[in-house]
């Protein structure tokens, strides 16, 4: 069995619905997007995957959703998009003061990438998910996307994990199927 392991680092912050502990306020990390691939057998390249495509189709969009965003559940983004709304003209009104001018618009998604979306409250970007953005939650959702996205007869994706935290401890999620 070949395997191949991917990894992308992408900086986000996210709020834990209902959480008992601090992740109840909004936060942030450097988040660290891992995915392994598997074949028996390689393709006439020489590869289980080509690295470039790994990038392309899977870690390319995720960074495009989720880079400087703010990630929320589709329950949380409901009870707050108002409020975001107003938040956002204040945040980016703020480039008048030093731009002059509101500036441009930050890259997004465009569409659906396995039930997630970015939405734009009074101009900051904001990632909606159909579930609340935890490290195991995203782990799946992860594993979901590439599987739809790379998986075929000969390559099987093995697992997904999602690093919360490198320093000073090193924290991650994994899903993988039984």
């Amino acid at each position: 069995m070949y395997t191949i392991t991917g990894s992308i680092f992408i900086q986000f912050g996210h709020h834990v619905r209902g959480h008992e502990g601090p992740c109840i306020s909004l936060h942030g990390h450097t988040w660290k997007f891992e995915l392994c691939a598997a074949s028996e057998t390689l393709d006439n390249q020489g590869f289980v995957l080509d690295f470039d495509r790994m990038q392309a189709l899977v870690f390319d969009p995720c960074f495009q959703l989720l880079d400087h965003s703010l990630a929320l559940g589709v329950a949380t983004w409901e009870d707050t998009k108002g409020d975001l709304e107003s938040l956002g003209e204040k945040l980016v009104a703020s480039r008048l003061e030093t731009l002059g001018n509101l500036g441009t618009c930050q890259a997004m998604f465009s569409g659906d990438l396995c039930g997630a979306r970015n939405e734009r409250p009074g101009g900051i970007k904001v990632a909606v998910f159909p579930f609340t953005p935890t490290s195991e939650r995203l782990a799946e959702w992860l594993y979901r996307m590439a599987a739809m996205t790379i998986a075929d007869e000969r390559i099987k994706i093995v697992s997904a994990r999602i690093y919360e935290s490198l320093h000073p401890s090193e924290l991650y999620a994994e899903y993988r199927p039984l």
